[in-house]
C-alpha cells in the first residue's frame, strides 16, 4: 500500500492504529524525494538519518502506549527560512551560508511537539523576497504541473514538495502572499493565519513584524486546522501574540454564511482563468446553501502602495548592501533595490493612513459578509524568469499589480485560506477565502465541503526524469 499522497491526518490515524509504522511512512516519503526532487529542486536540505531515528523513537513510544500528539510519527517539511536547532538557516542567501541557528523557530518546535517528524527543508528565493523561488545557493525550484513554470514564492519549495507527494504537510511564511501564491500555483491548500495568531520567532530574516505570518501548507483542510492548533498562541518570545482562543471548526459546520465575491475592479487586471475559478467557487458555495452575492472593495491596490513604502524602510539596510555588492545577491534583489526607494517622512505618514483606511474598509466589508472569495494572484503559474512583469490577457502588468488582494490581507491582518478550484490549460487555479479577524474556524468549516464540491486537490502529472537542476 502506498502512503504517498495521503493527508497528514490520515497518516497520523494509520500510525496511531498501528496499520503502519512511522518509520515505514518516513521511508516512503524519503524515497519519493529521491524520485522527484532531482526534477523539481524543491527540497534543499535532507534530514534522513535524524528523521529515521526520530520515527523509530515514535514507534517505540507508541508500542508503550505513549502518543505525543495529533501528528505522532507523521513526516513534515519546513521552509528553509524557519530556524532549526544546529542547522544552517540561510534563507537562500550566500551571506548566510554559515548561519547556524541555536534553536528551533517556535512554529517548528511546536509542530515537532505535536509529534511530527521533520524529513527535509525546502527552497526559498534569496532572502525570501520574490514570488518565484530561485537563489544563488540552491538554484531554481520548478512547478510540478509544468517544470518550465514557477511554483511561486517565497514558500515555493514547500508548495512544490507537498503538491508532488514529497511531504503531506509543511510550514511556510507569508508577508505578501508567500504561502498563498505557491499554494495557488501548485494546486494545494495554504493558510495565512490572522496576524499575530502565530509567533514568528525564529524566522530568518525576522522583518516586517506587522505583515509576516507563519502558517501551514497541505493537501487537506483538516491538516491545516491540526497544524494551526499546534503552532498558535503566545510563546513568551514575541510579545504581540495574544492568547486568543481557537474554537473547533465543527462548531461552525452547519452555519449558512453570507459570502461576498470580489472578482476585480477597474484598476485591476484578472485573467479569464482566475475569473472562471472564482465563479466556480461561488457557484459551489451557493450549492452548499450559502448566501453568495457580489461584493466590492474600493482600491485594493492601495495595499501595494502601503506595503512598498513600509518595505522601503524595513529593507533600507539590505538594499543598501545589495547596491554595494550586487554579486552576492540574486539579480532580482538588485531590481528590487531600484524600485523600492526609501520613502520620505510624508510618504511614510501616508502609508500609515492608507493602512488604517484599508483596515476600516475591510471591517466595513465584513459587517455585511462573513467570508470573501477573491483572487489570490491574477494568473495561474507563470513561466520561470518572467522578471518584474507578468502577462495578463496579453497585457504586461507589474508583478506587484498582479497581487493586490494577496497584499491586502497582509495589510489588514485578516486570515486567508487558498483552495484549488480546478485547472485551466493544465495549470491549477487557486482562489482565496478571506475571513474575519481571528475567525479561521469559519474558513475551515467552509473550505472542507467547498473543496469536496469542487473536486478536491488535483494531483500533478509525474515529473519527467533526467532533468538537470538549473542553477
Amino acid at each position: 500500500m502506498s502512503w504517498i499522497y495521503r493527508s497528514a491526518s490520515e497518516l497520523a490515524r494509520a500510525i496511531a492504529d498501528k496499520q503502519v509504522s512511522s518509520e515505514e511512512v518516513v521511508r516512503a516519503h524519503l524515497a519519493r524525494i529521491d524520485a522527484v526532487n532531482p526534477t523539481l529542486n524543491a527540497v534543499v536540505a535532507r534530514l534522513d538519518d535524524e528523521a529515521l531515528a526520530e520515527a523509530r523513537r515514535a514507534d517505540a513510544e507508541l508500542a508503550h502506549g505513549a502518543l505525543r500528539g495529533p501528528l505522532h510519527g507523521v513526516p513534515v517539511t519546513f521552509k528553509e527560512s524557519l530556524a532549526m536547532s544546529g542547522k544552517v538557516t540561510s534563507c537562500g542567501s550566500t551571506l548566510l551560508q554559515r548561519n547556524v541557528t541555536a534553536e528551533d523557530a517556535t512554529a517548528v518546535a511546536r509542530l515537532k511537539r505535536a509529534g511530527a517528524v521533520p524529513i527535509a527543508r525546502t527552497n526559498v528565493p534569496d532572502m525570501g523576497m520574490d514570488v518565484q523561488t530561485h537563489n544563488l545557493v540552491w538554484g531554481i525550484t520548478r512547478n510540478p504541473w509544468d517544470p518550465e513554470r514557477t511554483p511561486g514564492g517565497s514558500s515555493g519549495g514547500e508548495a512544490a514538495a507537498i503538491a508532488s507527494g514529497m511531504s503531506p504537510l509543511g510550514l511556510g511564511s507569508d508577508v505578501g502572499g508567500s504561502i498563498r501564491i505557491p499554494a495557488a500555483f501548485c494546486g494545494i491548500l495554504g493558510l495565512k493565519p490572522t496576524q499575530n495568531r502565530v509567533s514568528i520567532a525564529g524566522h530568518v530574516p525576522l522583518v516586517f513584524h506587522d505583515f509576516l505570518q507563519i502558517g501551514p501548507l497541505a493537501r487537506a483542510v483538516e491538516d491545516l486546522e491540526v497544524a494551526l492548533r499546534a503552532i498558535a498562541g503566545p510563546d513568551g518570545k514575541q510579545s504581540m501574540v495574544p492568547p486568543v482562543p481557537l474554537p473547533e471548526s465543527r462548531q461552525h459546520e452547519a452555519a449558512r454564511l453570507r459570502i461576498g465575491v470580489l472578482e476585480h475592479n477597474g484598476e485591476m487586471h484578472v485573467s479569464r482563468a482566475v475569473r472562471d475559478g472564482i465563479a466556480r467557487a461561488a457557484k459551489a458555495a451557493a450549492s452548499l446553501g450559502h448566501h453568495v452575492e457580489p461584493a466590492r472593495f474600493e482600491r485594493p491596490e492601495d495595499a501595494a502602495i502601503c506595503l512598498l513604502r513600509f518595505f522601503g524602510v524595513e529593507l533600507a539596510g539590505l538594499l543598501r548592501d545589495v547596491r554595494a555588492d550586487s554579486r552576492a545577491y540574486h539579480p532580482y534583489l538588485l531590481e528590487l533595490a531600484q524600485v523600492v526607494p526609501l520613502p520620505s517622512g510624508h510618504e511614510l505618514e501616508e502609508a500609515f493612513k492608507l493602512r488604517d483606511s484599508l483596515r476600516a474598509r475591510m471591517m466595513a466589508c465584513f459587517a455585511r459578509h462573513e467570508v470573501l472569495i477573491c483572487p489570490q494572484f491574477t494568473v495561474p503559474a507563470f513561466p520561470i524568469g518572467s522578471g518584474a512583469t507578468v502577462e495578463v490577457e496579453g497585457e504586461k502588468v507589474p508583478m506587484v499589480g498582479a497581487m493586490p488582494y494577496s497584499l491586502l490581507v497582509n495589510a489588514t491582518g485578516n486570515p486567508s485560506l487558498v483552495i484549488p478550484t480546478g485547472l485551466a490549460e493544465g495549470l491549477p487555479v487557486g482562489v482565496q477565502l478571506v475571513g474575519r479577524m481571528w475567525d479561521e474556524p469559519t474558513l475551515f468549516a467552509l473550505a472542507a465541503p467547498l473543496l469536496e464540491t469542487l473536486g478536491g486537490v488535483p494531483r500533478p502529472p509525474e515529473p519527467a526524469t533526467g532533468r538537470k537542476r538549473l542553477a
